[in-house]
């Protein structure tokens, strides 16, 4: 066996090495891919909560299934004629649980919002808060305004990966393939 005299290179330290490419949000399509997963380990790290439950996401019972559900709704983005490499990435999608999503169906956002709201007896301010914690911005969604939503919740999931980093995503010229397979069907109901 052989030792050397030579110092091992020290590793760099976090956040020197890799990187995200902000364009990346805009592939991330499938949960089978590692950073699709990261980006919701990130979100129930920060508290995500249930917009039925209202319980964090991370403290639900292992019982509640939790479904990664599109924010506007697959058959309503259809309808606005939003291309499906556009509804379908991450930046439109959070974890809720089954329940939440079976209510939520393909209605506009502004009308899933009140329905869930009446059932779960949670007030504007509470469900700004739920929504908030998904890194949504409660105002657009109740104005079913899909593209200010989208460039806003991609600009504050793209603030959540520079703060896990402890670095600022960097555009480059490089897409990941895998990610362009497209949509997760089975995992959503509308």
């Amino acid at each position: 066996f052989f030792v050397s005299a030579t110092p091992r290179p020290r590793c760099p330290p976090r956040g020197q090495t890799g990187g995200f490419n902000p364009n990346r949000l805009d592939t991330l399509r499938s949960r089978t891919s590692a950073a699709y997963r990261g980006l919701y380990v990130l979100l129930q790290r920060e508290g995500a909560h249930d917009f039925f439950w209202k319980a964090r996401i991370i403290d639900l019972d292992r019982d509640a299934k939790l479904d990664i559900h599109h924010i506007f709704p697959k058959k309503w983005c259809e309808e606005h004629d939003i291309p499906p490499r556009v509804f379908n990435a991450i930046v439109n999608k959070t974890p809720i649980s089954y329940k939440a999503n079976r209510m939520i169906g393909s209605s506009a956002p502004s009308k899933y919002l009140r329905q869930l709201q009446e059932r779960a007896e949670v007030d504007d301010a509470k469900m700004d808060e739920i929504l908030k914690s998904h890194l949504i911005d409660p105002a657009l969604l109740r104005a079913d305004s899909f593209q200010a939503f989208y460039s806003a919740r991609k600009a504050a999931l793209l603030a959540l990966v520079e703060r896990a980093m402890g670095k600022a995503p960097v555009e480059t010229n490089v897409i990941v393939a895998d990610d362009e397979e497209g949509d997760d069907e089975e995992e959503d109901g509308g």
